[in-house]
């Protein structure tokens, strides 16, 4: 179990003691979800899903189904660590994709998220907003990845774009550690131009998200 003397790096090493089991797990749950994807004639289409796992972590599992035999699948893992700061959220993935690193999005990210995008939800109700808001990942259609450094606010970070702003933070050897959100609108000079041509490649994505199907399941 997740607790809270644990670094991020033993985060991740708590985690990757359950990854098979959760991995069985959800791959049950994919199964029962066959029979609509059969039916579905909109891709991609999404599933989210809430589990607590043998070792009482808290996941979320958010997926993107490409096809109707279901052979594409980008499944994001998000684990919820609660402290006496707030939520720090992190990511994984599930799957044999080349993906962007884990991230661990802290509290004080989650803070500016909600003030920035006047988000009126907290806790796990805003975690599952952003998420579904703002889709994670590297595949041929989502190019994704953490990139430019950017100054802000006197210090060095670097830059990942998601739907609804830019995520600025560290990398460090295994996971990109966010430290603050910041919207577009608030992008200055270089900035700017440095990351419309990625907004726009985000916005064009972002339509085709919304017209798909959801599956929204607890």
């Amino acid at each position: 179990m997740i607790v809270d003397s644990m670094t991020h790096e033993e985060v991740y090493q708590e985690l990757a003691k359950e990854r098979e089991a959760v991995t069985t797990w959800w791959r049950h749950q994919l199964e029962d979800n066959r029979r609509r994807a059969l039916k579905c004639t909109n891709f991609p289409f999404r599933i989210w899903k809430e589990y607590t796992s043998p070792r009482k972590n808290h996941y979320l599992f958010f997926s993107r189904v490409f096809d109707k035999h279901m052979k594409r699948i980008l499944t994001g893992v998000v684990v919820v660590r609660y402290t006496s700061d707030g939520l720090t959220v992190y990511t994984t993935w599930l799957g044999g994709q080349k993906l962007i690193s884990p991230m661990v999005l802290t509290p004080h990210m989650w803070k500016r998220y909600a003030e920035r995008v006047k988000v009126d939800k907290h806790g796990i109700d805003l975690i599952k907003h952003y998420f579904l808001n703002n889709p994670h990942g590297k595949d041929s259609d989502n190019q994704r990845v953490v990139g430019r450094s950017v100054r802000w606010n006197g210090e060095d970070h670097l830059s990942c774009c998601v739907t609804e702003g830019v995520l600025l933070g560290q990398e460090f050897d295994k996971y990109y550690l966010v430290r603050t959100f910041i919207t577009y609108d608030m992008t200055t000079g270089i900035q700017q131009a440095e990351f419309e041509d990625k907004r726009t490649k985000i916005l064009s994505d972002r339509e085709m998200y919304e017209r798909a199907k959801m599956f929204y399941q607890k």
